[in-house]
């Protein structure tokens, strides 16, 4: 899986109260609802939990260890949380460095996913809903989109280091 995400930590590394901070601010949701895709988000998680879990490769614009979702200790405990993700051997995460300009990403959040059989599908999600891409020109053009936010991106241990940095900043 390949996810691209310029404003938020992508939903499976969320934790339970960055993902409620999330649903809370940002959504049309209220009360049980908001416990209701909280609980959802967290189940999707087992998938990184599997004996042979998914190669997951993230990049994220810099903004995301900036954003205050919840405040300072919700944002402590997503980045180091986040770190913890990265030392796992099968998660790659990058980082778009602060003060890149322009890049195709800004575009949107998506998510490119290759099954063990079949084509590349892909993931848009937008204030209504998440929409699947099949079509193989719309996803070939994600993935143009993939590989130039890719090369804007730090190494894995660069962006686990600034990671680290970021999450001691919000003490």
């Amino acid at each position: 899986m390949c996810s691209f995400q310029p404003l938020v930590v992508p939903g499976l590394f969320q934790t339970e109260d960055y993902a409620r901070a999330l649903h809370e601010g940002a959504s049309h949701f209220l009360g049980d609802e908001v416990e209701q895709q909280v609980a959802a988000r967290l189940a999707r998680q087992e998938i990184l939990h599997r004996a042979s879990p998914p190669l997951f490769v993230a990049v994220l614009d810099h903004t995301v260890l900036e954003r205050p979702v919840g405040g300072p200790k919700v944002m402590r405990e997503q980045l180091l949380h986040l770190r913890e993700i990265g030392d796992r051997p099968r998660v790659h995460l990058h980082l778009v460095p602060r003060g890149t300009g322009v890049y195709p990403g800004l575009n949107g959040a998506f998510v490119i996913a290759t099954p063990p059989e079949g084509d590349d599908v892909a993931y848009l999600d937008n204030q209504l809903h998440g929409s699947i891409i099949e079509r193989t020109a719309d996803v070939h053009s994600l993935r143009r989109t993939w590989e130039s936010v890719r090369a804007e991106a730090l190494p894995h241990g660069a962006t686990i280091k600034l990671i680290s940095e970021a999450a001691d900043s919000w003490t």
